[in-house]
């Protein structure tokens, strides 16, 4: 298994260097959920300075683009 660092500096694993579909499918599900697991943490920083800031607008616009996006991911795997 080989790994990288993503540009956000995560440590993901290099799924188009594996041998098998199923290998491939394995090491993308495992990068997912890293993936799913920092959107986490960084909403719950996002959360503390929308708190710090509740006049300000430009973080509900930030989740408004992070909801339509996952909303699109959720669509593509779901029309399969």
């Amino acid at each position: 298994m080989i790994t990288f660092q993503n540009a956000s500096g995560l440590e993901l694993i290099d799924a188009d260097q594996e041998s098998t579909a199923l290998e491939t499918y394995q090491a993308r599900q495992a990068n997912i959920s890293i993936l799913l697991a920092a959107l986490n943490d960084r909403l719950a920083v996002h959360s503390h300075k929308a708190a710090s800031k509740p006049r300000h607008w430009g973080y509900a616009g930030d989740l408004r683009s992070v909801q339509e996006e996952l909303e699109r991911i959720v669509a593509m795997l779901s029309s399969e």
